[in-house]
């Protein structure tokens, strides 16, 4: 009886949800059959003209949109980029382990390198711009966080191929995993070699380029490489996870891929800690006059903050601005402060502070006032 008293209401909602939501059972979407994911890796590992022309004119617009410092230029040669198709392809052949399908990727792969180094080496060359922006300076130092990243990127690349009604979202992940401008910046980087300059308000100091373009150059180039390992790791997980290859075969591959990546994960994780120090040796700036006096009083200005590794010891150099009457006890503040650091990052610290002492004059002027020498301006 309360069954066939709830019936008729039930079939009213259900109706009317119908029509409201247009049946979502269609959002309910099959993937894309096998054989046409396997036709579709086959083509994306071939290296055509098209593919190499419109690449050619994604490292152009990248290459003059990083010179320029200008992110819209940057952006539309990541959305024009198509080398996020081979790295596909390379990582269906990896779960397949099919020879001629990983051999065929990795060598479409290796012509877009070298083709996106080359331009952006030639441009570099060719404008003679010996300023590094913070475009280029940005994709110098990469961190386990382009790692996370790219890792999504991956997942959202192999699952877009295998819905038939979101394959154009392709292009959003080439711009969020951005595999073209690393390489440019490579190209640039080695263009650059030690004769590179900051951009305004920065300096190689600042963000620790001891070696010019050299270093920008390598930190580029280990960020795509993070960038490819990622997107094939998680993009083979995603269609194996689809019934696209055979979990015993593909893991294997898989797995192979993942142990040769391995040695990407020192410098990134180093980068990232140094990332993390330099905002805690930030942060301990500005609140330690506040809760600790004794221990740091900063009046000055700090104009530069570099943080590396030498020789085992987290290095953190600083450059700025004090007034002569604060360097008497400079020193002994300096080593307590170098203490509190230790003790917040957890690993040993060495400090360098170089000061440019400045002498603070008051000056006063108002109302009523009359200058030196009466209303007359003084003479030539």
């Amino acid at each position: 009886m309360r069954r066939s008293f709830l019936a008729q209401p039930w079939r009213y909602a259900r109706a009317a949800l119908r029509r409201l939501s247009g049946d979502w059972r269609t959002l309910v979407e099959a993937p894309v059959a096998p054989a046409v994911i396997d036709r579709d890796m086959q083509a994306a590992s071939l290296p055509t003209l098209a593919f190499f022309f419109l690449l050619t004119l994604s490292s152009v617009i990248a290459t003059f949109g990083l010179l320029a410092n200008s992110a819209p230029a940057i952006i539309g040669a990541m959305i024009i980029a198509p080398l996020m198709t081979p790295i596909m392809g390379l990582s269906y052949g990896a779960i397949q382990l099919r020879w001629s399908q990983i051999a065929r990727s990795t060598i479409t792969v290796l012509l877009g390198v070298a083709i996106v180094i080359a331009v952006g080496f030639l441009g570099a060359e060719l404008i003679a711009i010996q300023v590094a922006g913070s475009e280029i300076l940005s994709r110098a130092f990469p961190t386990l966080l382009d790692l996370g990243v790219a890792l999504a990127a991956g997942a959202a690349g192999a699952f877009s191929l295998t819905r038939a009604s979101i394959r154009n979202s392709i292009a959003g992940v080439a711009i969020a995993v951005a595999l073209v401008p690393p390489l440019a910046v490579t190209g640039i980087g080695l263009a650059l070699g030690r004769t590179a300059t900051a951009d305004v308000g920065l300096s190689f100091t600042e963000v620790g380029l001891f070696s010019g373009g050299y270093d920008i150059a390598a930190g580029a180039f280990v960020l795509f490489l993070t960038n490819l390992a990622a997107i094939i790791i998680t993009a083979g997980l995603v269609l194996l996870a689809h019934g696209y290859g055979h979990w015993r075969i593909g893991l294997f591959g898989l797995v192979a891929v993942a142990a040769a990546s391995l040695i990407l994960m020192q410098p990134l994780s180093q980068e990232l800690q140094k990332l993390r120090v330099k905002s805690k040796t930030l942060t301990l700036i500005k609140t330690l006059p506040k809760t600790h006096p004794h221990i740091f009083e900063f009046k000055g200005r700090l104009d530069t903050l570099s943080i590396r590794y030498q020789d085992g010891v987290l290095s953190v150099h600083m450059e700025g601005e004090l007034p002569r009457d604060r360097l008497a006890d400079g020193q002994a503040r300096l080593d307590l402060f170098r203490k509190f650091l230790e003790g917040e990052v957890g690993e040993p610290v060495a400090v360098t502070f170089e000061i440019v002492p400045i002498e603070v004059l008051s000056l006063h002027s108002s109302a009523g006032d009359a200058p030196p020498g009466g209303d007359k301006p003084p003479d030539d």
